[in-house]
């Protein structure tokens, strides 16, 4: 008897979709209508219809199901044009049209990439107009994801070898040429006017110029060959130098603008020692819903703050009204930006965990008329220069206390010092930032902090771990800066798309923990500054003990 193999034949086949599923599909193409990125979508295929014939799809339904397909998948074209293919979903999207992989990446590359930030701030603001989300609160913090380029093939900005090859040069050039002992770096295009002027000199005085084994050469023809070899390494460290721009040391030979960098997650060693090519990611979130991203190639979140935000102003035409990120943005750059623009600060420092939990102290306060005091009560005074050392920046001042030798606090305010038997402690200090520093501490420290503190875990860090972990997106497909932003906008989309299915089922929540109106203000713990001098050396003792052991062993 046959298992497999028989059939029974049905006159109407049940393979349409519920009406529950039809309804959350119209509401979320309504949404789409309702934030006329249609516009943008007519605006780049009517060029393509001037040159003549029948569209072969139609691009509004064809962006309606790319975008569902991020939300539901990884997003692969193949897999886009699978699901197009058999699921019922995306049959009903596309209205039974079946474009091939070839297709959704055209669209993709010549219309969805090209105007991708576009797109994306249309949409949400839709989102946002349609459920009266409220955006005063934003919460923002960046991730590293892995570019599309072949492993081991990072080229470094050739910054030292460089400069010695300028050393050289110049050590030719000056037995033939009046050179500056002020010049110190040639460019190409002046090695090859200095060559031309050595080969001139060389056919004036009949010297032919030969090269090789078995060939006898003189001293001015070894310099000239020499030098034209000093060329093709100058534009060979030119090239790459262009290549990497005044701000990052690396690219990668299969994509020049990925940067390499260490992932949280190595699949080589697991610690996250390795380089890999990848971007830096930043998001903005609020209740849920990414309001903007920013792709770029930094490789620390100190200087991102400052161009993001501004390309937020730009999106929405305002800045947030409060600001909640972790450590890794905590710099004087990035607290004067946001005390400038009147946003509300709940950005931590650096030494914040330590901070709070009592095992960090400074080692100096400033008071209102901006004099410092050391840990001893002692006050400092300002120098423009120490041992001929000035202040990093403008910003910082130097501090000098003077008299240290009997103080009892010297083992630990001397702990970073090199020479731990100085007799006097150098500051390098900024009122400034101290004082944003502690407004940031208080604002930190109260109910409202303790709501963004515990908001921010929840909402930016979970998007991430739900683009990565649930979405099963952890590096790009795309090669070059700007197709990675256009593929993490569709990302990011994909996510707000899942949230907004969850708020047509009437599943998703869009108010987070607010703080109980009897919510008092966070304590820090008391310093204890003897136990924390003992707790070092304890830690020091520990570390002798292990040489020890390792000599011992030995």
């Amino acid at each position: 008897m046959p298992y497999f193999t028989i059939f029974q034949s049905n006159l109407f086949p049940s393979y349409d979709l519920s009406v529950e599923e039809k309804r959350k599909l119209d509401t979320f193409l309504c949404v789409l209508e309702d934030s006329e990125v249609w516009k943008i979508i007519k605006e780049e295929t009517e060029k393509d219809r001037r040159k003549g014939g029948r569209p072969s799809y139609n691009p509004y339904r064809l962006f309606a199901a790319v975008i569902y397909a991020f939300s539901k998948h990884s997003g692969s074209v193949r897999k886009i044009e699978e699901s197009i293919t058999f699921d019922l979903r995306f049959i009903y999207l596309m209205d039974q049209k079946i474009p091939t992989y070839v297709t959704i990446s055209k669209f993709l590359n010549n219309i969805v990439v090209k105007h991708h930030k576009e797109i994306f701030i249309t949409i949400i603001k839709t989102i946002i107009k349609k459920y009266q989300i409220d955006i005063d609160d934003v919460f923002l913090d960046g991730t590293k994801i892995e570019a599309n380029a072949n492993k081991y093939l990072f080229v470094w900005k050739p910054t030292a070898h460089h400069k010695k090859l300028n050393d050289k040069i110049k050590e030719i050039l000056i037995k033939y040429f009046p050179i500056s002992n002020n010049k110190v770096a040639f460019t190409s295009k002046e090695i090859g006017s200095y060559l031309n002027l050595l080969e001139q000199t060389l056919n004036k005085n009949n010297i032919p110029i030969v090269s090789g084994k078995g060939k006898r050469i003189g001293p001015m023809v070894k310099d000239y060959n020499s030098l034209s070899k000093y060329l093709l390494k100058c534009l060979e460290y030119e090239e790459k130098e262009q290549i990497c721009g005044p701000n990052r040391n690396s690219y990668f030979k299969t994509d020049h603008d990925a940067t390499a960098m260490c992932l949280k997650e190595d699949y080589y060693s697991g610690l996250g020692s390795s380089m890999h090519a990848g971007y830096n990611v930043q998001i903005i979130v609020s209740k849920g819903i990414i309001l903007d991203y920013f792709v770029c190639q930094d490789r620390n979140d100190f200087y991102t703050l400052v161009p993001f935000l501004n390309e937020f102003n730009k999106n929405y035409g305002f800045f947030p009204k409060r600001l909640c990120a972790d450590s890794g943005y905590g710099s004087l750059m990035n607290y004067q930006f946001i005390k400038a623009n009147n946003i509300e600060n709940y950005v931590k420092h650096q030494n914040w965990a330590k901070y709070v939990s009592g095992e960090y102290v400074d080692l100096y306060k400033f008071d209102s008329n901006k004099n410092l005091f050391c840990l001893n009560g002692k006050k400092a005074e300002i120098v423009n220069h120490y041992n001929g050392r000035h202040p990093h920046s403008k910003n910082v001042e130097f501090y000098l206390i003077g008299n240290c030798t009997r103080c009892k606090y010297k083992e630990y305010c001397m702990k970073n010092n090199k020479d731990k038997k100085a007799k006097e402690r150098l500051f390098e200090a900024s009122y400034e930032n101290y004082i944003l520093r502690d407004e940031a501490n208080r604002n930190l420290l109260s109910p409202k902090g303790i709501e963004m503190r515990v908001n921010r875990s929840s909402q930016v860090e979970g998007t991430f771990g739900v683009i990565k972990q649930d979405m099963d997106y952890d590096r790009l497909r795309r090669r070059g800066l700007e197709n990675a932003s256009g593929e993490i906008m569709l990302v990011c989309l994909g996510y707000v798309i899942r949230k907004l299915f969850s708020l047509i089922e009437g599943k998703a929540k869009l108010d987070y923990w607010k703080a109980p109106e009897n919510l008092q203000s966070e304590t820090i713990k008391d310093v204890n500054l003897s136990k924390l001098m003992k707790k070092k050396n304890k830690g020091k003792n520990k570390e002798l003990r292990s040489s020890y052991k390792h000599k011992k062993s030995c």
